[in-house]
């Protein structure tokens, strides 16, 4: 109030000066009255006309043309600079009337807004603070009019469990998104169209079980993405496409059990990733590759698998200077609690090579010629060595003493057989399924190896065994054949 009577009072002032600054044209009666000729009763009327004209000034001034101050809507507190409206914790259903159009900040936190329709906000803002209200619709284009919003938070409404397409349309010039513990379940697959400006994304504490492929692609400027205390489980291979500028991901506290070798594969720029506590038993090698300026690593609290998956995230490290967590080891048996960073290279000595082309990422064990090879020149020097049983599905390894292997239950280790022929297995010659199988367990054999693997005098200059057996069959024949001929002439 003391506001109002303040402008009011500085507008007459304003009237009052505008009114004795305007020059009237003089009229005979004020001129024969300044020469003496008539009564001063006609000055009088002048300057009570002139007082009529500035308070009907004031009266347009505050009526017709009201100025950028506006009253505060009722039980709010408004601030001037920068115009700040705070309507917090006053119970209301709906976004209060009267705010001011020029606002720059409006908080309305702590109340019971139940909806957001397209006509909720008749203001213009740059931070709106909606958390922790009971909201559980937002209609499609309901922020449509906030063109210039950098700041939205919409966190801790547990009624919010769908958001339509669309929800967010018009925001382009957003920059940070809060929608924490709402107990969202999906996400439209639209639901970030064309949020070029968004940086920082809060999605932690929800109920996301699936990202779509795609739902992040607009999104070319994110620098931080919070995805922690969910229900994922799968992280396929373009659901983070686009997100260029990721500098922080954080998915920790989920179910995560499988992520796709291609995954992470536009996140190099991505510098914190946070995977602690899911269901990860391996990554792939190539998910760690992508992902070249990663400087905090956290994975514990998975159950990781120390066999030969292992192998790739295992190299990862010795390679890299990364600040990680423990990696402790749940399989197998003997590596149980082992730290997987920590383990030797001749833990790793009888598995196969990975295979880069493999979908899921995982480490293969259909064993090229190459590998063939290494084990003819890299088999153990004890008595023992390793048999590989084969079957539809799974090939199992377990070591055998004085020809007699050991039960498979309890020594054998299992791997995953699915494969997909690589560039340069492509281009290996072809061998027969029966002769494949058939070197396993005969290292020893004469095997011939192919391109740049083969070591030095590994072939001898002269001819290959099978040149001897040839030569031996013609013999045999040519003699078969004279002895024939020399019957037939002596009984013809």
């Amino acid at each position: 109030m003391h506001y109002l009577r303040f402008c009011s009072f500085r507008l007459h002032r304003v009237a009052r000066s505008l009114c004795l600054s305007v020059r009237f044209p003089v009229s005979p009666t004020l001129q024969h009255r300044r020469e003496g000729q008539l009564p001063a009763r006609s000055s009088s009327r002048q300057v009570s006309a002139a007082r009529g004209l500035s308070l009907w000034l004031v009266v347009w001034l505050v009526l017709v043309k009201p100025g950028p101050a506006r009253g505060c809507p009722r039980l709010c507190v408004c601030y001037p600079s920068p115009m700040t409206v705070s309507c917090q914790s006053q119970n209301f259903t709906s976004v209060p009337a009267g705010v001011p159009y020029n606002s720059q900040r409006v908080f309305l936190q702590n109340n019971q807004i139940t909806e957001l329709r397209v006509d909720s906000f008749g203001f213009e803002t740059q931070v709106l603070w909606l958390y922790s209200n009971n909201i559980s619709w937002i209609e499609a284009g309901a922020f449509s009019e906030l063109r210039e919003l950098e700041e939205l938070d919409l966190g801790d409404n547990p009624n919010l469990q769908r958001l339509e397409g669309g929800a967010f349309r018009g925001l382009e010039k957003l920059q940070s998104l809060h929608m924490h513990r709402c107990r969202l379940a999906v996400l439209p697959h639209d639901i970030f169209h064309k949020l070029y400006s968004l940086q920082f994304l809060y999605l932690q504490e929800n109920q996301l079980h699936f990202l779509q492929d795609d739902l992040f692609s607009d999104l070319v400027n994110l620098s931080q993405l919070f995805l922690h205390g969910n229900r994922i489980r799968t992280l396929s291979e373009n659901v983070f496409r686009g997100l260029v500028n990721l500098d922080r991901l954080l998915l920790h506290d989920n179910r995560i059990r499988q992520v796709n070798r291609k995954a992470f594969r536009d996140l190099g720029r991505l510098t914190m990733l946070f995977l602690f506590n899911n269901s990860l038993a391996e990554l792939p090698g190539q998910v760690l590759r992508d992902v070249g300026a990663i400087e905090f690593l956290r994975l514990n609290g998975n159950p990781w698998s120390c066999g030969c998956e292992a192998r790739p995230l295992w190299e990862f490290f010795r390679k890299s200077r990364v600040s990680s967590s423990e990696l402790l080891c749940s399989s197998p048996a003997p590596r149980r609690g082992l730290d997987l960073r920590f383990l030797r290279e001749m833990d790793f000595a009888i598995c196969p090579l990975p295979d880069p082309g493999s979908l899921a990422g995982t480490t293969t064990t259909t064993f090229s010629t190459k590998t063939r090879w290494w084990f003819s020149k890299h088999k153990p020097v004890s008595s023992s060595k390793a048999v590989f049983s084969k079957s539809s599905e799974t090939i199992k390894a377990f070591p055998f003493s004085a020809g007699k292997p050991l039960n498979p239950s309890t020594s054998s280790t299992s791997f995953s057989s699915k494969y997909e022929i690589g560039e340069e297995e492509a281009a290996l010659p072809k061998l027969d399924a029966e002769e494949y199988w058939a070197n396993y367990g005969n290292e020893d054999a004469s095997l011939r190896c192919f391109e740049l693997e083969c070591p030095p005098g590994f072939d001898s200059p002269g001819l290959p065994p099978s040149s001897s057996s040839s030569s031996c069959s013609l013999l045999s024949l040519i003699s078969l054949s004279v002895l024939v001929l020399s019957l037939h002439l002596l009984f013809g």
